[in-house]
């Protein structure tokens, strides 16, 4: 089954891919031209947080996610990390358009929706200012409002293949 901006559609594909596989088909250049690519995730309080000593309450929301392979590691816009009222586990300097910054990090479980990929938890994440609209994200999570950044960290987990003409990507973990 082909994911076409998030709706399903039957497409034949010829070899078939390995059971299990997900794949997503455009048939333009024009998406990852004008966008890249996109991903919903849900992004929540890490697992290790949630049972006691500290029993922090869970905290969800479903956003975009953007990928980004000038990351070194996977970021949360700041003012979505205070919504979600995550605890920050440290502070590292990054390197971005508007220079060197020092951000706050934080640790996440991180799944995604609409992929099917494996989820990762407890993992330890940046933090950076994307102009995340949390109003906007209500109305619409599936909109070009970005609240994550995908880095290397999770993309060299994956065997991704990317194929501008056809902007398609397929993923498998």
């Amino acid at each position: 089954m082909a994911i076409f901006n998030e709706q399903s559609f039957n497409v034949k594909v010829n070899p078939p891919p390995p059971e299990g596989m997900h794949f997503a088909v455009e048939f333009s250049p024009l998406p990852l031209f004008q966008s890249g690519f996109n991903l919903l995730v849900e992004i929540s309080t890490a697992s290790i947080f949630k049972n006691p000593p500290l029993n922090i309450p869970l905290s969800t929301i479903t956003v975009m996610a953007h990928f980004d392979t000038g990351a070194s590691y996977t970021s949360i816009d700041i003012e979505l990390a205070k919504h979600l009222k995550l605890l920050a586990i440290g502070q590292s300097e990054s390197h971005t358009a508007s220079g060197l910054q020092v951000m706050p990090n934080f640790a996440v479980d991180i799944s995604f929706p609409a992929a099917r990929l494996s989820p990762f938890y407890n993992l330890r994440i940046g933090s950076c200012k994307l102009g995340f609209d949390l109003e906007n994200n209500m109305k619409s999570p599936k909109s070009q409002n970005m609240g994550v950044l995908i880095g290397r960290d999770i993309m060299s987990r994956w065997n991704i293949v990317w194929n501008g003409p056809t902007s398609t990507v397929i993923i498998s973990d």
